[in-house]
């Protein structure tokens, strides 16, 4: 019996699957990074008086597995929505990799931030 890629199978990860274009994705290997910037308060005289933080975007990578091998690989400039992690949203597709085929599979590497408005 053959595995059939049709992108229901979440395999236990909480965000998944994810739907782009109303096309469904199961979303794999998500790396969350939490951006910030350090700014420096001075005095008139230029002397630090001290320093904090500006929180800055949220980023995601990982993998998409296509709903079926004839989906669209390029995933770039999408939006697509997580739900049931601490990282819920709406999250644009800044860049995608190849399409590539592992058995019955087919996965593409994605990039993206959280929008905030």
């Amino acid at each position: 019996m053959a595995i059939t890629s049709d992108g229901t199978q979440a395999f236990g990860i909480e965000s998944s699957p994810v739907t782009i274009n109303a096309v469904t994705y199961v979303a794999e290997g998500l790396s969350f990074s939490y951006e910030g910037e350090r700014k420096d308060i001075l005095d008139s005289n230029g002397e630090p008086l001290g320093a904090t933080t500006v929180p800055g975007f949220t980023t995601v990578s990982g993998t998409l597995q296509l709903a079926t091998g004839s989906t669209e690989p390029n995933v770039r400039q999408q939006t697509m929505t997580l739900s049931g992690t601490r990282n819920d949203g709406t999250y644009l597709i800044t860049s995608c990799g190849e399409a590539e085929t592992q058995g019955d599979y087919v996965k593409v590497s994605f990039d993206a931030y959280k929008q905030i408005n």
